[in-house]
């Protein structure tokens, strides 16, 4: 598949993910929600695909930690 339909892929998997990940905290679940979008907004657009495979997204777990 083209590059956009891999990263809009990833896109869907970061949002159900945090639903599983932060199931009953809305805060944590807001929070991740905010910064998935933020983040893909800051790289929207990146096209070499070599940065695209370095990108990682720790923000999750930074997050789930700073919203308890």
């Amino acid at each position: 598949p083209g590059r956009a339909v891999c990263v809009l892929s990833l896109f869907k998997a970061l949002h159900r993910t945090r639903t599983v990940v932060f199931k009953d905290d809305n805060r944590a679940l807001t929070a991740a929600r905010l910064k998935i979008n933020e983040e893909f907004q800051k790289n929207k657009n990146e096209t070499s695909d070599e940065n695209i495979k370095k990108v990682q997204f720790p923000f999750l777990i930074q997050h789930y930690y700073s919203a308890i």
